[in-house]
């Protein structure tokens, strides 16, 4: 989910001016066109949310914070104070000793060793030109980083180095997080090609053109890709050559990645619309009306699954059938625009324009607490 990207605005999509957030003309002619965006994007923040056992990893605004879920307590923060060239977007990485990767809006790239309160730079990444705006995957002893300035890095996660012999480079800007499968990476970029690479070398296996932004992370099952786009397309690929299998055409544009579960894809749209699509040949099961535009992607607990709504809904519905299982969707009064996170007791639901972070959010009754209130 790209949260800043809030309305579009060209003649293709203005039916859904009501569903959204105001966005500038420039930056619907870059989602249409996928042209650079570093003259437009506004300079503001959300929240990145990842979960390693016990422990929140929040990046937002100027810190990146880690919280113990069990007692709210916060174990360390980074910085020390607040720096306001410093910027965070992205959901941090979490790998072995607790290392956490972070990108940030001033273009570099950062592994922190924490020491109980005491944060250490293990190292740092420069080499990018512009912000980070899609989310470190940690691979094995690799990080892969996606950077708007168009490259995908690829360094060793103990030393910061380079792995392959440069970068791959799209065509336009990188800003969601690639996904791994079988020695083989998917990309999507604004350019309207989602990517396949190879993970050892970086090179290009094979690319696809979808005629649209894709603006967050293609979802991967056994043999297929799919990808949503801001024209309102979710597309299936072989993940083999990249061939389209099937396309489905939603209501409105598709910012967040599907959710896949036993064969069945589930996405919801700028419209405000939740859908049920069955993978191997695009057939709808169910649609459910939200109760307003959905930016995230939705989030899977046992028989159900979670939508969340810009307005600061959260609503839970049956995997099955698309009924809802709460009275009425839970309101945590704030913006709702980042994925939500399921833990072993509960979902964590980032928020923005709110008195609360992150709220946690009871799967079977819809029961909300705040448990990280601002710095």
């Amino acid at each position: 989910m790209i949260p800043f990207l809030r309305r579009i605005m060209s003649k293709a999509f203005l039916p859904l001016k009501k569903y959204f957030l105001p966005i500038t003309l420039g930056l619907s002619a870059l989602l249409l066109a996928g042209c650079s965006s570093r003259s437009i994007m506004a300079a503001s923040s959300w929240p990145g949310l990842a979960v390693n056992e016990d422990i929140a990893y929040l990046a937002y605004n100027q810190y990146v914070r880690a919280v113990d879920l069990s007692s709210g307590r916060e174990v360390w923060s980074y910085p020390p104070e607040a720096d306001n060239k410093l910027t965070f977007y992205a959901p941090p990485a979490i790998g072995p000793d607790g290392i956490v990767v972070i990108g940030g809006y001033n273009n570099e790239i950062l592994a922190l060793a924490p020491s109980n309160s005491y944060v250490n730079i293990l190292w740092s990444f420069e080499e990018a030109t512009d912000r980070i705006i899609g989310g470190p995957v940690i691979i094995d002893d690799m990080v892969l980083i996606p950077s708007a300035d168009k490259h995908l890095y690829a360094l060793d996660l103990e030393s910061g180095e380079p792995i392959w012999d440069k970068p791959f480079e799209a065509e336009h800007a990188l800003w969601s997080s690639p996904k791994v499968q079988d020695g083989r990476i998917y990309l999507a970029s604004l350019d309207h090609h989602i990517y396949a690479l190879d993970l050892e070398t970086g090179r290009e296996i094979w690319r696809t053109d979808l005629s649209s932004a894709i603006p967050d992370s293609p979802s991967l099952t056994e043999d297929l890709i799919l990808a949503g786009t801001v024209e309102g397309i979710l597309y299936a690929l072989s993940n083999s050559h990249g061939e389209i299998v099937w396309q489905f055409k939603a209501d409105g544009a598709i910012w967040g990645d599907p959710a896949i579960l036993d064969g069945v894809a589930f996405f919801a749209d700028v419209s405000g619309t939740a859908y049920a699509i069955e993978t191997a040949f695009g057939n709808e099961l169910w649609r459910k009306k939200l109760p307003s535009s959905s930016a995230a992607s939705p989030t899977i607990v046992e028989d159900r699954i979670f939508f969340v709504s810009e307005t600061g809904e959260v609503t839970a519905l049956l995997l099955e059938n698309g009924n809802p299982i709460w009275p009425s969707s839970a309101d945590m009064a704030g913006r709702l625009l980042a994925d939500p996170i399921p833990t072993d007791y509960s979902l964590l639901v980032p928020a923005m324009d709110s008195e609360c972070e992150v709220f946690s959010v009871d799967p079977s009754t819809g029961a909300s607490r705040c448990i990280i209130q601002p710095k």
